[in-house]
């Protein structure tokens, strides 16, 4: 059936030809709608939801048309639906039980904080296969909720959209990703930095504290030895820094991954016409920072329209909102808005006060306690 909005807005455009005025009209899309029977999934026979994931988005690749989902023995149909769908797929494809099955992801447990990164190829032929063609499913995932304009919360590290999109990526980048080993390196630039500016004219130190410095760092640097097997000192520490941060890029070089992701997101649209985003914008789209300061929480977060903008209660609200953490805040999101993206300022949660009579005054008494 046809429909407006979706993949464009409805809307007029007026244009002009000579002294003439036209009127044009954008065309209505056509909307597409499936139904998931969820009940029981995965048991007696029931496909599971990323079986039903899985043909719904492959059979929509290449429709341009506007995908609704609607749920078996639910009445609600639309946006909400829909936008369930996304999310509960992208919640799967994110969960500990699916990586335990596929080893997708490098862990899962700290993609609350850096984002979702694939892991290491497997040995094994089999799995290495079944790991490349979740990876073909997510690319493909990723492009259906772009194109359909949908936010699934599918928290990708920046340094993976990087290099899916062909950026460049340096240690900066990925350093969040393995604790350890970037803080083994960070610890070898400050020993860097120390000695450069012991060595630099006119950094204010005297000769005999330069004479300190470089011996500190060369006594640091004792035991290390660079890739011609040389001892590392502070005459050939700068090329060593910089073998150490290669090094550290190349652990995290997956091109038979990042090719993976490409061919799903080719199924639906070029994976180079997403180079008109950067990185970070991509990331919002998929998950919506949660990040949110104080501005942004009263905009977010605002009073009905029987309390004032300074009521105690809703700044007591935003408050507890602002000092939570990233897990904290999704939690609250779904609990509140059924969805795990930050919602739009056009839509605000809206705070009103609730009324309970006194037991004293019992019914009819009048008045009551007020609360959030």
């Amino acid at each position: 059936h046809r429909a407006g909005g979706g993949l464009l807005e409805r809307g007029r455009v007026y244009g002009r030809i000579g002294h003439h005025h036209m009127e044009l009209r954008v065309p209505e899309l056509w909307r597409e709608t499936v139904e998931i029977d969820h009940a029981h999934a995965g048991h007696e026979g029931k496909k599971p939801l990323m079986a039903w994931a899985e043909a719904i988005l492959r059979a929509h690749a290449r429709r341009s048309t506007v995908l609704d989902v609607t749920w078996r023995g639910e009445e609600g149909h639309g946006s909400g639906p829909t936008r369930k769908f996304f999310e509960k797929v992208a919640a799967e494809l994110a969960s500990r039980e699916e990586n335990e099955a596929c080893c997708c992801w490098r862990d899962v447990g700290d993609a609350d904080k850096e984002g979702l990164f694939p892991a290491e190829l497997p040995e094994d032929n089999e799995e290495r296969t079944r790991m490349l063609g979740r990876l073909r499913l997510i690319g493909l995932f990723i492009a259906k909720a772009l194109q359909q304009g949908q936010k699934p919360g599918l928290f990708l590290a920046r340094p993976l959209i990087k290099l899916v999109l062909g950026d460049e990526v340096g240690f900066d980048d990925v350093k969040d990703l393995d604790s350890q080993l970037a803080a083994g390196v960070s610890k070898v630039q400050e020993w860097q930095e120390l000695k450069s500016r012991a060595l630099e004219a006119g950094g204010g130190m005297e000769e005999e504290e330069r004479l300190r410095c470089v011996t500190f760092v060369n006594g640091e640097l004792g035991m290390l030895e660079n890739e011609k097997g040389e001892k590392v000192t502070c005459d050939n520490l700068d090329p060593y820094v910089k073998q150490l941060e290669h090094e550290c890029v190349r652990r995290f070089h997956i091109p038979h991954q990042v090719e993976a992701l490409r061919e799903g997101i080719e199924e639906v649209l070029p994976w180079k016409s997403l180079r008109v985003f950067r990185p970070e914008e991509i990331q919002q789209m998929l998950w919506s920072d949660i990040e949110w300061g104080e501005g942004g929480l009263e905009a977010l977060v605002r009073p009905g329209p029987t309390w004032p903008q300074e009521r105690q209660q809703v700044a007591w609200l935003r408050e507890l909102l602002a000092s939570m953490d990233t897990r904290g805040r999704r939690a609250f999101l779904r609990f509140v808005t059924a969805s795990v993206c930050k919602p739009a300022a056009t839509n605000p949660i809206i705070v009103y006060p609730q009324v309970e009579a006194s037991p004293a005054r019992g019914r009819g008494g009048g008045g009551g306690d007020r609360k959030l």
